[in-house]
């Protein structure tokens, strides 16, 4: 048996260690694909997997710069799929510090792929490193400007409130999309007459699926009490005014199922399961959204917002 397991872990490390040649090779030989815009859009999950993060940290830093825009992108994108749930946090720290150097790139595209993927890290995962190049692409970058401003107060830039206060009242900042994404990230950042704005603004449009689908995720982004607080009254409503998601039920129904899909992964200790990515895991809807009343009308007043997600 001691011979076996000898045999075996011999075995294993140079099975260990032909993987990572080939790890090298089978990237090189994707982005020349990349290039030659003869590529899988999505590459093998091998080439990404957990084992495989830190070794392809390396290889791909040799494509962020390259003069090619898919390989640029595939090189974030590869950044991304390989460390997003890893649980090295020193990794996770150098993606995201690449990943937002990336959002230096000329291309709009690129750009907004990239804020995209940023949003699925925690707060943990910037560093002051990387907040200081926010900040500085901050007011560089023209491209997805409302977005980025949205990740300046998703990773709890304070120092930026006044700035873009500033913006705000000088007219720096024009268009509809930009202005809207400051008062959210004012509000995030906890400034308490901007949180009241955007819960007036939101209340003014009353409950419909444009509503429920658009604005009430941008109410979740907050992370204010305020705001949860009247889609927890939104919750406990049985009018109808929304459509079903299924396309052949034409009748109106609550709105309520929706808004507990978004309330599910961003409060502490809810009742239901959510998954990996932040869905509910549920088989009754019914008896999913009365527990989830129920336990509202309990933890009213105490129950806890997690902030250190997107």
């Amino acid at each position: 048996m001691r011979k076996i397991a000898i045999i075996f872990l011999i075995t294993s490390i140079g099975l260990k260690g032909m993987c990572q040649d080939n790890l090298v090779n089978t990237v090189t030989e994707y982005f020349e694909s990349v290039r030659n815009n003869v590529y899988s859009t999505t590459p093998d999950k091998q080439i990404y997997s957990p084992e495989n993060a830190e070794e392809l940290l390396k290889i791909v830093a040799n494509y962020y710069s390259d003069s090619t825009s898919a390989v640029r992108l595939k090189a974030c994108y590869l950044t991304y799929k390989s460390t997003y749930k890893s649980n090295n946090q020193k990794l996770r720290n150098r993606a995201v510090f690449n990943l937002i150097q990336a959002l230096k790139d000329e291309d709009s595209g690129n750009v907004g792929s990239t804020i995209q993927w940023l949003t699925n890290y925690t707060v943990a995962d910037f560093t002051d490193i990387s907040k200081d190049s926010l900040k500085s692409i901050l007011n560089s970058q023209s491209s997805y400007k409302d977005q980025i401003i949205k990740l300046i107060g998703f990773v709890g830039l304070y120092d930026q409130i006044n700035f873009l206060k500033e913006n705000l009242s000088n007219g720096t900042y024009k268009t509809n999309k930009t202005i809207w994404a400051t008062h959210l990230a004012l509000a995030r950042l906890g400034d308490e007459s901007e949180i009241e704005l955007c819960l007036a603004l939101v209340k003014k449009q009353g409950v419909n699926d444009d509503v429920i689908y658009e604005l009430v995720p941008n109410l979740i982004y907050t992370r204010q009490k305020l705001a949860f607080d009247y889609i927890v009254q939104l919750l406990h409503s049985n009018e109808k005014n929304c459509y079903s998601a299924n396309p052949e039920n034409l009748q109106k129904i609550t709105c309520a199922y929706r808004l507990m899909e978004y309330l599910a992964p961003v409060i502490k200790n809810f009742p239901l399961e959510v998954d990996s990515m932040g869905d509910l895991v549920v088989n009754d809807y019914e008896k999913a959204l009365t527990e989830s009343r129920e336990w509202f009308k309990i933890n009213q007043s105490d129950y806890e917002i997690i902030t250190n997600t997107y």
